[in-house]
């Protein structure tokens, strides 16, 4: 997720000038194009991640705060695009609700282990309960490692040492151990200051390619905003399929072909397309 603890003033950089780029470069376009107009089954469909994208960087996954501007914002636009509007995140889909009141909308949990279809249905990956034992000596691991927090998702976990980036390479260590011990249904996920133990198979690429089979997404073009390396997968479906790939925040290299310089530059410009649909 690219960022620090801290919070940024960061200021919108978009306007509707399209440009020819590489898919992995540095120098990739600053300005966004216009969506389309959206009618019935076309237009564009719109793919969010959470942490570092629509909300800045907290120190404990718990910290975030979603204010009444983004929540109606979301709203709009979820109208406006007739449902085509899903979250894909790392975190549970029960976070998801929570924060954002998403319940029965489209969206994606634990990268894909939990992802829930258009008409609410919900396809779940990995058993929480088989793998309750490899949580329990994570967190016994965790308990005796200074720097590491441990973050439970039931069907995953993740490793956090933001505040501690020495500890990396014991959470490198733990996650390796735990592998071994889970097996070949499982793999690890890289992230910003997060190393994640996850069910091997899912990731928001593929997520974001199940909903995109589904009404009212199918048949749009996807745009996808993501900040991490856990988005790239899904960066690399939406250049597949002709569609607009953001990369939010400083990380390079990176497959997105288009930039907003970090999460308020990302909350400004989902406002403005929000309030143009008054």
């Amino acid at each position: 997720m690219g960022h620090s603890c801290r919070v940024r003033d960061n200021t919108p950089t978009y306007r509707s000038r399209r440009a020819e780029v590489s898919a992995v470069s540095a120098d990739i376009a600053r300005d966004l194009p216009a969506p389309p107009e959206t009618g019935a089954d076309t237009g564009w469909a719109l793919f969010l991640d959470i942490d570092g994208t629509l909300l800045d960087i907290a120190c404990h996954p718990d910290d975030v705060r979603v204010d009444t501007r983004l929540h109606d914002d979301l709203c709009r636009l979820h109208d406006r695009l007739d449902g085509a509007l899903a979250l894909l995140s790392g975190r549970r889909l029960s976070q998801l609700d929570a924060l954002f009141d998403w319940n029965h909308r489209a969206a994606a949990g634990v990268h894909g282990a939990e992802l829930r279809m258009p008409d609410g249905s919900e396809r779940l990956t990995g058993g929480a309960a088989a793998f309750a034992a490899v949580r329990a000596h994570a967190t016994t691991l965790v308990a005796t490692t200074q720097g590491v927090m441990l973050e439970d998702k039931q069907r995953a976990f993740g490793l956090h040492y933001r505040h501690a980036p020495a500890a990396r390479e014991a959470a490198e260590h733990i996650a390796r151990t735990l592998l071994r011990e889970a097996g070949d249904g499982y793999a690890i996920q890289r992230g910003d200051h997060v190393i994640e133990l996850k069910p091997a198979g899912v990731d928001k690429g593929r997520a974001l390619a199940a909903l995109m089979h589904d009404a009212p997404f199918r048949g749009r073009t996807p745009w996808m905003l993501g900040d991490d390396l856990t988005d790239e997968d899904a960066f690399r479906h939406v250049n597949a399929n002709g569609g607009i790939s953001v990369i939010v925040g400083s990380r390079r290299p990176t497959e997105a072909r288009y930039a907003l310089d970090g999460p308020a530059a990302v909350r400004a410009w989902l406002h403005a397309l929000a309030e143009a649909t008054r």
